[in-house]
């Protein structure tokens, strides 16, 4: 995944930068294909804002977080991003009928199990 950074008055830092592509590389296997994003990092009083956006072939992802650390402010967007690349896998799977799904005919036996 290509990502592009941003610092809003902040300064540019090689350790941040480098913290948040190990963070996205954790993540970007749940993209069937590579997407681009951009990384906006800035400082407003005394909070600092990160902002991730990814784009990716099927779907445009965006997650937003405000905190006193910057570090704590990228593990929470990169959560944020993780849950939403994790729907999007789940919707792809399960977009047709769930009795021609493997994992469809499973929960459903299990269904008629607790009802018997």
């Amino acid at each position: 995944m290509k990502l592009s950074y941003t610092f809003k008055h902040l300064d540019h830092s090689d350790a941040l930068q480098e913290y948040t592509d190990q963070r996205m590389i954790e993540i970007g296997r749940f993209l069937l294909k590579d997407g681009s994003g951009s990384v906006i990092f800035s400082k407003q009083k005394n909070e600092f804002c990160v902002e991730i956006s990814v784009k990716a072939p099927e779907k445009y992802f965006k997650a937003i977080h405000y905190s006193t650390d910057i570090y704590e402010a990228v593990d929470f967007v990169v959560d944020k991003l993780e849950k939403q690349f994790l729907k999007n896998t789940k919707q792809r799977k399960n977009h047709k009928k769930p009795e021609l799904s493997k994992e469809g005919r499973l929960e459903l036996a299990l269904r008629i199990q607790k009802v018997s």
